[in-house]
């Protein structure tokens, strides 16, 4: 028995601090076989159910294939995956007689479309969206299903105003933005998307972490447009993706604004429909 219990230790202390142990050991008792099955959850975005098998078996340690850490589990275990793509489940098991690794391919067909975690997407409530006075002479701001119009006359001078809402945000998740943008060209104008820490002020310009825009000095939005603005956008600092990272949890204000320095937003001005901010659902 003390030489049983020796060998485990060694064999727990090697694995532990990154040595390999023997993989077999038949005096110890009955040899590991690690095995495995894995099936999407139904009902579920991107999980799959992870079975392995308990003969001979005291530990299991999965790892996912997405970069992760490798972590010990149970026999059922789940695996999360917010990017399509084939993965490489591995699984190694631990038993008296040894340990045992065995690998199979996870194939994930599409991207975690993720949560919404926005109120009133289609823009009817001023309670959920708050309108932004930055203290310039307004531009003309409509709250009204389907979306959010923003628009002046032409040759307005110049205008500036939007709509914000606070959002809670939890940090190192992949954040998804996104929102149809449609007008009809616009001249010597921007429409801009910030998602920032700063709390909007009335009477006050807003400017914190501008991520994308429509500039007509930057070259874009001057003729017909429509389509997803982290694309179309030629100004500000987020990627074409829309995917964003916070640094920290917390309150965060997207605020959507517009205006003109001696232009126009165009006939029947900007709109704004199918936004989102998309949380991966786990």
């Amino acid at each position: 028995m003390r030489t049983v219990l020796f060998s485990l230790v060694l064999i727990g202390t090697a694995w532990f601090s990154g040595c390999t142990p023997d993989k077999n050991s038949a005096s110890l008792g009955a040899l590991p076989k690690a095995s495995f099955t894995v099936a999407p959850v139904s009902g579920a975005v991107n999980l799959f159910a992870a079975t392995a098998s308990t003969s001979g078996v005291f530990s299991w340690f999965w790892d996912p294939g997405d970069g992760s850490q490798r972590t010990q589990g149970t026999a059922n275990d789940t695996l999360y995956y917010a990017k399509a793509g084939n993965y490489r489940v591995t699984l190694l098991v631990l038993g008296q007689g040894g340990y045992d690794t065995v690998s199979q391919i996870v194939q994930v067909a599409a991207n975690d479309p993720g949560i919404n975690i926005l109120q009133d997407t289609t823009f009817t409530s001023n309670t959920a969206w708050t309108k932004l006075n930055t203290g310039a002479p307004v531009t003309t701001t409509t709250l009204n299903a389907p979306g959010l119009n923003l628009s002046n006359p032409p040759n307005s001078g110049f205008t500036n105003s939007g709509v914000y809402q606070p959002v809670a945000v939890i940090a190192g998740k992949p954040y998804t933005f996104h929102a149809n943008v449609q007008g009809a060209g616009a001249t010597n104008t921007w429409v801009e998307v910030y998602i920032g820490w700063t709390q909007p002020t009335q009477g006050k310009d807003y400017t914190d972490t501008k991520l994308w825009s429509l500039n007509t000095w930057s070259g874009c939005g001057k003729s017909a447009f429509s389509g997803n603005i982290d694309s179309l956008s030629c100004s500000g600092s987020g990627p074409k993706s829309g995917q964003i990272t916070f640094a920290q949890s917390g309150t965060v204000y997207l605020v959507i604004k517009a205006g003109s320095a001696g232009g126009s937003l165009g006939t029947g001005g900007v709109t704004f429909t199918n936004i989102g901010l998309n949380k991966p659902s786990r």
